[in-house]
C-alpha cells in the first residue's frame, strides 16, 4: 500500500510513512497536519492506493523458480505463482479500503 496526497495541480505525492489508518498516521507524523513540499496538509486528505505487484512479481517469481524443473514446471510455477500474488492483490485492496474509510477523532492529543 502507498500512501500519498494530491499536489495543487492533482498530482500524486507520496508519502514515505505507511499507517494501517488515518489515527495512527497522525500518531506517528506527530500530529494531523503535516507539510509537504511547502504545503499544508492534514491526515484526511491522505489516500491509499495498492501497490499490485503482487500477481506479475508472483508470476516472475514462479515460473523463474519452476525452469530448474524444466518448462512445464515454469508454466506451473508461474501460474501457482500469480494466483497466490492475485490473492494478496486482493488482500491489499482491502487494507487500502479500510484505510481511504477511516477517520480521525478531532481532539488535541495528537
Amino acid at each position: 500500500m502507498k500512501l500519498y496526497v494530491r499536489s495543487v495541480n492533482g498530482a500524486k505525492i507520496y508519502l514515505r510513512e505507511i499507517a494501517p489508518n488515518r489515527k495512527m498516521l497522525a500518531k506517528r507524523i506527530g500530529g494531523k497536519r503535516f507539510v509537504v513540499n511547502g504545503k499544508s496538509y492534514t491526515v484526511e486528505e491522505v489516500l491509499a492506493e495498492p501497490d499490485n505487484s503482487g500477481t506479475g512479481t508472483g508470476m516472475v517469481v514462479g515460473g523463474l523458480i519452476g525452469l530448474l524443473g524444466g518448462p512445464l514446471t515454469a508454466i506451473a510455477g508461474g501460474t501457482i505463482g500469480g494466483l497466490i500474488g492475485n490473492t494478496n492483490d486482493g488482500k491489499e485492496k482491502e487494507i487500502v479500503n479500510r484505510f481511504n474509510t477511516s477517520r480521525v477523532e478531532y481532539d488535541e492529543s495528537y
